[in-house]
């Protein structure tokens, strides 16, 4: 039977066949296609004129991080870990703003970044954002004075600033969009005991999550947790600071939380960015301003960590 076969709701079962989540994930061919992107973007005179924004390269290979992380995760692989720390990285070093950076774009790369307890990488996030904010040519203008805001990135926001990281960003965030919407009961409950709040209400957000993961429509209300998935990292990073804290989490008895989606990542997971020959690449093409292979990287490493190190591809 597959594993598809073992659920009964129909958005979850379309995910997984949407996603291909019982799928193995080819890492030659991710490697492959993530070196051609990279020569793509250095070949001639791009070196020098997109050094600076080489990160693009770990946002656009989605085969190498966020795709094996969830796909290792639904087989039960806890090699999965790895895959979403280096997802949490990628996501945080890729993030540039923008001409016109919107305030939702920022939030998955923060969730991430919580769900594996990153804090280097939320501090590096604010940074960004905080520049972003603070741009005058954002003042007049009405698409982005009028911009919606989904209710998980006020949410994202809140769990920073309760984890115990100094959030400058969210009280002006705050100013755009409608509010925390289905999240209002998690924010005015905060210091009440979760495991007295009624389970419809969390079954409700876990309903609230599988329709906003692509499967539902394409209209932007049903794409609010594509870099999630079925993972409901948005509650996880919930619990995830309420046990910081010491406070009560529920048990939620909704069928996506039998899935191995909602499993709570092992930390540490054995991920280094500093042998990570993908990142590495990007990292030290950026600094010389000279095009590496991988070949080239691994000597490297080879030579500043000891030939017996183990590198992450």
């Amino acid at each position: 039977m597959q594993i598809s076969q073992q659920f009964k709701h129909s958005l979850i079962k379309k995910a997984i066949k949407l996603y291909q989540y019982d799928d193995i994930v080819n890492q030659c061919d991710a490697s492959i296609e993530f070196y051609e992107n990279y020569n793509y973007l250095t070949k001639g005179k791009h070196l020098k004129t997109n050094a600076s924004f080489l990160h693009v390269a770990l946002s656009e290979a989605p085969s190498c991080h966020q795709i094996p992380a969830r796909n290792l995760m639904f087989q039960g692989n806890e090699e999965c870990w790895k895959y979403f720390d280096r997802s949490a990285q990628y996501l945080a070093f890729s993030y540039e703003g923008g001409s016109l950076p919107f305030i939702d774009p920022i939030a998955p790369a923060l969730n991430f970044a919580l769900y594996m307890e990153r804090t280097d990488l939320i501090q590096l996030l604010l940074a960004k954002a905080t520049s972003d904010l603070s741009k005058d040519e954002y003042k007049n203008n009405k698409d982005y004075i009028n911009q919606k805001v989904y209710p998980s990135t006020y949410l994202i926001h809140i769990l920073i600033e309760n984890y115990g990281i100094s959030n400058p960003v969210k009280e002006k965030i705050f100013q755009y969009g409608d509010g925390l919407g289905v999240y209002e009961q998690i924010v005015s409950d905060w210091n009440s005991n979760f495991k007295e709040i009624e389970c419809d209400y969390w079954n409700s957000l876990c309903e609230y999550h599988l329709n906003g993961i692509g499967v539902t429509g394409t209209k932007r209300s049903d794409e609010e947790f594509l870099e999630f998935g079925l993972i409901p990292m948005e509650l996880i990073n919930i619990f995830k600071v309420r046990q910081k804290l010491g406070l009560d989490v529920p048990m939620i008895k909704h069928e996506l939380f039998a899935t191995r989606m909602a499993v709570p990542p092992q930390i540490p997971t054995g991920y280094n960015p500093e042998l990570d020959v993908k990142f590495q690449l990007i990292e030290r093409t950026k600094k010389d301003v000279r095009r590496y292979t991988y070949d080239d990287v691994v000597e490297l490493l080879q030579q500043e960590h000891g030939k017996e190190i183990e590198v992450f591809y």
